[in-house]
């Protein structure tokens, strides 16, 4: 891989944080049904809490070419997932500082595998 290879990655996983830390911000643990049961406050809890394992499973792998591959699918995928859910209306992702992180992601996504050869 190479130098400009592994940068794009990098930045594409900081825009995945910088999404992740707007997600909280954007409440979007309202989104997702199995929060419902539980109060405004604990479900912000877990879903906060739910990006440790997730965040220690992207770490763990930073340097796996099939994981990194499997997390810009998923990306492009994501970003497919909040342009087809914009109007939903626990989905507030609707200002153009949201919108960076998720589509840029998916962008750099498409860089990414192109650099590997899979695009």
């Amino acid at each position: 891989m190479t130098d400009l290879t592994t940068l794009v990655f990098y930045i594409n996983l900081g825009f995945l944080l910088a999404h992740e830390l707007d997600a909280i911000l954007q409440h979007e643990w309202r989104f997702f049904p199995f929060l419902a049961p539980f109060d405004d406050v604990t479900a912000y809890r877990l879903f906060t809490a739910a990006h440790v394992p997730l965040f220690a499973l992207i770490l763990w792998n930073l340097f796996v070419r099939n994981f990194q591959i499997g997390l810009d699918v998923f990306l492009i995928f994501h970003a497919g997932l909040h342009f087809v859910l914009r109007n939903h209306p626990k989905i507030t992702f609707n200002n153009p500082f949201s919108r960076v992180w998720i589509f840029g992601a998916a962008l750099l996504s498409g860089i990414h595998l192109g650099l590997l050869g899979l695009a």
